[in-house]
């Protein structure tokens, strides 16, 4: 079968598949190397090349020209957070997006990363707001991406 026409295989069957419900997620390093390798492992299978051969992927992805699985995950998640910032009545996800967690002490040690902090960083506190106008949005889109 031509390297074109499993490319696009991949692209329209393995990626949704493996970023099935990944605008929930919270990238840290651990989840975005299982993703990348995860996609590395399928391009190297759609050329028939094993490990042992030592060809970098940058090469391997020259020939098969795939999407990034990464960053279409991300690209993902951003547009579901303005997608969930521009709604307007009280539905649930809404109110699970705004919910600060619970009151008390916390444990000791490092806050564990939450699903906003990414978008934080790229869009500031008050990213809500931000996502109202959707020009201004999608062009913090590509910054969040390829973060």
């Amino acid at each position: 079968m031509p390297v074109n026409i499993k490319t696009k295989v991949m692209t329209s069957c393995l990626l949704p598949c493996l970023t099935y419900a990944c605008q929930t997620w919270k990238y840290t390093s651990k989840i975005k190397n299982k993703i990348t390798t995860c996609q590395h492992g399928i391009e190297r299978s759609m050329l028939n090349i094993k490990k042992i051969q030592k060809i970098r992927h940058n090469n391997i992805r020259k020939i098969t020209k795939a999407k990034d699985a990464l960053n279409y995950a991300k690209k993902l998640k951003w547009k579901w957070a303005g997608h969930v910032a521009r709604l307007e009545d009280d539905r649930w996800t809404s109110r699970i997006t705004k919910w600060k967690g619970p009151y008390g002490k916390r444990l000791q040690g490092r806050p564990h990363t939450r699903w906003e902090d990414e978008i934080i960083k790229i869009a500031g506190p008050c990213w809500p707001q931000v996502a109202q106008d959707r020009d201004v949005w999608n062009s913090l889109e590509e910054a969040f991406t390829f973060n």
